[in-house]
């Protein structure tokens, strides 16, 4: 009777393990979530699919010359992204900028979770 019970316990444990090795990384899941980036030097390379992603559509988006300026504003700072053509014409950051906060305090007030992302509509055509 004893060995039927540890028997059931190592099967359990065993069980347990396996589902456990099914469970991605935390580090797969973040990355592949859109995420917002930590810092402003994260999102340098980065293209404008990727910041629509990260931040949605930006509350202004300016031209200046080859130059573009994507401006994004919550309650807690501003976020003023500055995109050149690279080499084969793709758009992509070559600075990032916050005012009106320190730089970390920023970046996450531009956090948003994968649902609240999910939720949000589509910009009107």
């Amino acid at each position: 009777m004893a060995g039927h019970v540890v028997f059931r316990l190592l099967a359990f444990g065993f069980g347990l393990a396996g589902l456990a090795g099914c469970a991605a990384a935390p580090s797969a899941v973040s990355a592949s979530a859109g995420l917002t980036p930590a810092s402003t030097q994260a999102l340098v390379g980065s293209t404008p699919q990727i910041l629509n992603a990260d931040f949605g559509p930006p509350m202004i988006r300016r031209t200046d010359g080859q130059a573009q300026v994507w401006v994004y504003e919550n309650a807690v700072c501003g976020l003023q992204v500055f995109l050149y053509p690279d080499a084969g014409g793709t758009p992509r950051v070559a600075a990032a900028v916050p005012d009106g906060g320190d730089q970390a305090s920023c970046m996450q007030s531009f956090a948003r979770t994968v649902t609240a992302a999910a939720l949000e509509r589509p910009p009107a055509s």
